[in-house]
């Protein structure tokens, strides 16, 4: 049996009606044009045929005896977890609300913990494909390992291959077939590991502690200097909206600032949530707070390899360099706290922290606590343009999960050139989420005018003819007058070659200059996942 680890049996123990743990893709598909028949019937009798493999064999066995763990299923009927819908001439607005009312309800522990629908009769012609998986039996960077394995990158390709076919786990072993004295080891090594990971939980806390009074350079204790903000009503609804971002623009912009892709996410994000919030009428002057899920190295136990750490945004005032400035500077707090910390002490802080407000609201308390304004996470995507039964993959979108102590997840995935981000919400804290969305692409917009492009990528600049004296030809903005030389300036009856025009950027150095002067010998790399 493969092991479950402490964030994992937190998924399948403390999931309730108002927050199940279903993650999983809604996949948009433009069939072939001029394709006979009917694309859908074809697509869904062709993944009948497809075998199960692990994780997705697996169902959940509890006991009085033991924790709860995952067997395989014997001869898995694949019939009662695939189902075919037709939804007639449905806009995408239908289809989302119908994919929500899909996603709300728990799976049956009972069997296999997924499901699966294909969908035709949208309005545009398009064929969608969605699918729910338990949280507790793959992690976010695996399920979309397993969701790439079931596209091409040939257009000609007509092989069928499904989610459920099976991904390996990384770090992942069986249990089974270790012996007696090995199982024997292997618990006494967690019962050491456990007492070890409580005592570096306590230092961490500590540090924390001194972190929030500005003492020591860490991040801050969780569930303090976290706002109102994007609060509501807790129930098992769920409204959901999507945005695509230029992704190498992202990457180009975001290198010559010294920041990530998921440092331009989260400040594209912070605009938008702080545009959102003051057109509500409810504008927050203090950061606001995201849940951030980052992988940790190979070889943790469980299915989800990952922890979960807070992070402060950017003040409500502050400009896009600033606050790219100070997202990337607590984005390397986070990574610095991976290093420094063990795998086993990081998932069990996340279990514990996340646990507070999820077993307070499982009593009914109103007062359970918020941890965080949102969760925001990355796990990667797919490569290029991508194919299913020949049909074009016109968006591969995230919905995830809303954990408790928030109301608002954000996924971002890649697909070829852009970057897919989906917003998944109780309606009560945002009631306008498609506006959210919106909000989000113009933000991005608004720091693509704001910082420094590099070299290539403006616009193209018509030159002005030669031979007009009277032009007025610009400086190179990136020679301060104050080193240019007499020797340099040409009379005014002679010629001039005009020089090549850089747009002009706002502040060129001001996140640069930040982001050295609080952390002088880091470089940013990796990302964060769910």
């Amino acid at each position: 049996m493969p092991a479950l680890s402490t964030i994992d049996l937190a998924m399948f123990m403390l999931e309730s009606r108002e927050r199940p743990f279903n993650i999983g893709p809604l996949i948009l598909l433009r069939p072939p044009k001029g394709y006979r028949g009917n694309f859908a019937n074809r697509l869904y009798d062709k993944l009948l045929e497809r075998p199960v493999g692990a994780p997705f064999n697996y169902k959940l066995k509890l006991s009085l005896t033991s924790l709860p763990a995952l067997v395989p299923v014997k001869n898995p009927d694949v019939a009662a977890h695939v189902h075919r819908l037709t939804l007639p001439k449905a806009s995408t607005d239908e289809l989302l609300a119908k994919i929500c009312k899909l996603h709300e309800s728990p799976l049956d522990r009972s069997g296999m913990l997924w499901q699966f629908y294909v969908i035709d009769g949208l309005a545009d012609g398009r064929v969608a494909l969605y699918g729910k998986v338990h949280h507790g039996i793959i992690d976010g960077r695996t399920f979309v390992k397993a969701m790439t394995q079931c596209i091409s990158t040939d257009p000609g390709d007509m092989k069928v291959r499904a989610m459920w076919e099976g991904v390996a786990r990384s770090g992942a072993r069986d249990e089974a077939q270790l012996g007696i004295a090995a199982r024997l080891m292997s618990a006494g090594a967690q019962a050491v590991g456990a007492v070890r990971s409580a005592a570096e939980i306590s230092g961490m806390l500590a540090n924390q502690s001194l972190g929030s009074l500005g003492i020591l350079d860490t991040i801050p204790l969780p569930f303090t200097k976290v706002s109102s903000a994007l609060d509501g009503k807790i129930t098992a609804e769920r409204s959901f909206a999507f945005c695509n971002l230029p992704l190498a623009e992202m990457k180009a912009i975001g290198k010559e600032n010294s920041a990530t892709v998921n440092d331009m996410l989260l400040t594209a994000l912070d605009i938008a949530l702080h545009r959102y919030l003051g057109k509500h009428a409810q504008p927050h002057d203090e950061p606001l707070v995201a849940d951030m899920p980052l992988a940790l190295k190979s070889g943790a136990k469980g299915s989800n390899e990952i922890t979960v750490l807070q992070l402060p945004l950017g003040r409500a005032a502050s400009s896009v360099e600033d606050r790219l400035a100070a997202i990337h500077r607590e984005s390397l707090r986070v990574k610095d706290m991976l290093k420094k910390k063990r795998s086993d002490t990081l998932m069990l802080y996340t279990t514990l922290v996340h646990a507070l407000p999820m077993v307070m609201e499982a009593f009914g308390s109103k007062m359970a606590p918020q941890l965080s304004n949102l969760l925001v996470s990355n796990p990667f995507g797919f490569e290029g343009q991508a194919y299913l039964m020949g049909a074009t993959v016109e968006q591969a979108l995230p919905v995830s999960v809303v954990v408790a102590g928030q109301k608002l997840n954000v996924t971002a995935v890649t697909l070829g050139k852009r970057l897919q981000v989906g917003f998944l919400a109780m309606p009560d804290a945002v009631p306008m989420i498609s506006e959210l969305a919106r909000l989000t692409e113009k933000a991005f917009e608004e720091i693509r005018s704001a910082l420094n492009p590099v070299d290539g990528w403006t616009p193209p600049v018509t030159k002005p003819r030669a031979r007009r004296a009277k032009k007025v030809v610009p400086e190179p903005i990136a020679k301060p007058a104050a080193k240019r030389s007499a020797k340099a300036v040409a009379p005014e009856s002679a010629p001039v070659k005009p020089a090549r025009q850089r747009r002009a950027p706002a502040k060129p150095s001001a996140v640069k200059a930040a982001v050295k002067k609080a952390t002088p010998a880091r470089k940013p790399r990796g990302s964060s996942k769910s």
